[in-house]
């Protein structure tokens, strides 16, 4: 048979003669592509270590933003929303959207632009001299239903029609954004070019610099364990996976340490 007659750049038009939006189709192709591995999914594991180690780490990899940008947001709200609703709501939709998607291992959890999101919308309350939390369950309830409708129509179709460069200038903004919170608030207390600060609070100040720089430096050393020729290929891994884990605890745990009173310290001598 004749074979099909293709166009210069070695493509065809099927793919331009495919509607753009598609009422229901992604979620039909996605039913009928999770449906035979749902039961799956659920059953009893081929190796127990394996869930155990994607349990701790999908736990970890939760809680720490979870930790992380609730304390932004009781900044940022005046304390409407903290820990225990972050951790709370995190829980509640993980399991919601593990039974009901039927992808258990997806990690849902909130990140930094819904933080600023949030805080952005106190702050227009606080303009308006409104009630926050009726204000917040409208702003949930039409973002739901934009996704919804979203979802319905095929809207993330308009992906494969723009270049990777939207989504790459948004990541280098939530990257940049992230490190310059981080260096503001180990920086920004301790009150440079100050003379009128407790000399107490400004050795505490640094302390917390240092702690900040060495979890840095922890998590990035132990990144790249897995290149080690110490320990085991098992440990090399576990300290890859959990290397942000690792580095919180130690230096939490050095946080805990006994200091040296400069009062006493200075009366001896």
């Amino acid at each position: 048979p004749k074979a099909k007659e293709s166009d210069g750049d070695g493509g065809d038009d099927d793919d331009d003669d495919e509607p753009l939006f598609q009422f229901m189709t992604g979620i039909k192709d996605d039913l009928n592509a999770r449906a035979p591995l749902y039961k799956d999914d659920w059953g009893k594991p081929r190796s127990t270590f394996t869930v155990v180690n994607a349990t701790v780490f999908a736990f970890v990899i939760q809680l720490i933003p979870a930790l992380i940008f609730a304390e932004l947001m009781a900044r940022e709200t005046e304390n409407n929303l903290a820990v225990a609703e972050v951790v709370l709501s995190s829980a509640v939709i993980g399991i919601i959207y593990a039974i009901f998607a039927g992808q258990p291992l997806v990690i849902m959890g909130i990140t930094g632009p819904v933080a600023i999101l949030l805080g952005t919308s106190y702050r227009l309350t606080q303009t308006f001299n409104a009630p926050y939390f009726p204000f917040f369950f409208w702003v949930c309830i039409w973002a739901g239903a934009m996704h919804i409708v979203s979802s319905m129509i095929g809207l993330v179709n308009l992906v494969w029609k723009v270049t990777p460069f939207t989504s790459q200038i948004f990541e280098f903004f939530i990257g940049i954004s992230f490190i310059y919170l981080s260096c503001r608030d180990l920086i920004e207390p301790l009150y440079l070019g100050q003379s009128d600060v407790d000399p107490v609070d400004r050795a505490g100040q640094y302390a917390t610099l240092l702690l900040g720089i060495l979890t840095c430096y922890i998590s990035y050393t132990l990144h790249f364990a897995e290149t080690w020729m110490l320990f085991t290929r098992q440990i090399r891994t576990v300290l890859t996976a959990y290397n942000t884990l690792f580095a919180v605890v130690i230096v939490t745990g050095l946080s805990y340490l006994p200091g040296v009173d400069m009062d006493t310290l200075d009366r001896v001598v």
